[in-house]
This record gives structure tokens, C-alpha cells and sequence, in this order.
């Protein structure tokens, strides 16, 4: 168990540091950007989706590792492939939860604290977008001096 909770420990820290880090970069430049409103917003939208699938994906590298350490195993029939891994960590990060590749043992910890994760980061990201939007109506509004 002490394995489990450093992995996810490690986990949670490295997926919260790659969502700042990508966000605060976002923020930044596209709050100094001179694109127009759209293209800001679409830029801020694949910002965000491209940090929470890398996000996915390092819990997805966790699992893998916590299942070769044996702290637990997937229900499937056959080993699990790369594709699969994420597969998994993608529906449980987003909270979906559709149950066609579940862990067991002490993956399940790992699998919890990342739908937590996966939930406050989301909720992040949608904050991020509307203070992008709010930003730059507050900018086109804003008179030219």
C-alpha cells in the first residue's frame, strides 16, 4: 500500500505542476496575443485539452508501473496494452467511469485519487477559459489611449 500512495503521491504532484505550468504559459501569452477573440478562445480550449490528456497519460504510466510492481491487475482477459492504459486512465480521469477495463488491489487507490484529480482540474480549466473570454471582453472594451 505505502508503494501505491507514494506513486499516486508523485502522480498528483507532477499532473498538478504540468497543469499550472501549462495554463500560467497560456494565460500569458494569449492575454498579450493580438489574435482575435475567437482564435484566442480555440487556442485556450486545446491548451487545456492538451494538458489534461498528458495528464491522462502520466497517470496511465502510473498504472502501468503499479501493475508491474504488483500492486494490483486490470479485469481483462489478456495483458494490457499502452493504448489500453491510457484508455483507462482517460475515462477514469474525466470521471466517466464506463467500467470496460476496472482495476483491482491497490490500483484502485491510484484509480480514485485520479478522478479527484482529474474532477479539480477540469473545474480549473473551465475557470481558465472563462477568465480568458472575460480578459478580452474586458480588452476589446477597453478604449484605446
Amino acid at each position: 500500500m505505502l508503494t501505491a500512495v507514494l506513486i499516486t503521491v508523485l502522480t498528483f504532484g507532477l499532473v498538478g505542476l504540468l497543469h499550472f505550468a501549462v495554463m500560467a504559459f497560456a494565460m500569458r501569452w494569449l492575454t498579450a496575443s493580438a489574435l482575435p477573440h475567437p482564435a484566442k478562445l480555440v487556442l485556450a480550449l486545446y491548451a487545456a485539452g492538451a494538458a489534461h490528456v498528458s495528464e491522462a497519460g502520466l497517470y496511465a504510466i502510473a498504472f502501468a508501473s503499479g501493475e508491474t510492481l504488483g500492486l494490483g491487475s486490470f479485469q481483462k482477459e489478456a495483458a494490457m496494452s499502452a493504448m489500453e492504459y491510457f484508455y483507462f486512465s482517460l475515462v477514469n480521469y474525466t470521471s466517466l467511469g464506463l467500467g470496460a477495463i476496472y482495476p483491482d488491489g491497490h490500483l484502485r487507490f491510484i484509480s480514485g485519487v485520479e478522478a479527484l484529480n482529474g474532477f479539480l482540474l477540469i473545474s480549473c480549466s473551465a475557470s481558465f477559459i472563462y477568465t480568458i473570454h472575460t480578459r478580452i471582453l474586458r480588452s476589446e472594451d477597453t478604449p484605446p489611449e
